[in-house]
């Protein structure tokens, strides 16, 4: 086999998704709601953000005026679900930090002018 590339070698580099608690990995294509069930059924008692601190991702959608923390609240907010993604039309973006997903709501937004008129929902 030389010169052939390993599949074994190529799902080990797509396990890219560890959970802190555990260390068990996951293919970088899990979705958040597979993870949510690994903290519900396997760590009763601690949160997504202990097990999957580097996944949670903040959304900004400018024309709400709102962060989301995590995507499954955004697109349950914005009527949609993980299939159809977010609508073109609102202009959500995900960040690592609520922070950064602040600060880019009071760029694109003008009337906003402070982290204070922005919604926080989690």
């Amino acid at each position: 086999m030389a010169g052939g590339k390993s599949q074994k070698e190529d799902n080990e580099k797509a396990m890219s998704i560890q959970c802190a608690i555990c260390k068990q990995a996951f293919m970088c294509t899990q979705n958040e709601q597979d993870l949510m069930n690994h903290v519900t059924s396997k760590h009763s008692g601690k949160t997504f953000e202990e097990c999957f601190a580097a996944y949670v991702r903040y959304v900004a959608v400018p024309s709400l005026a709102t962060v989301f923390k995590g995507r499954a609240l955004a697109l349950s907010a914005l009527g949609s679900d993980a299939k159809k993604g977010y609508p073109k039309d609102c202009g959500a973006v995900e960040f690592s930090s609520k922070e950064e997903a602040i600060e880019h709501i009071i760029e694109e937004v003008s009337y906003i002018n402070d982290a204070d008129a922005v919604t926080y929902q989690e």
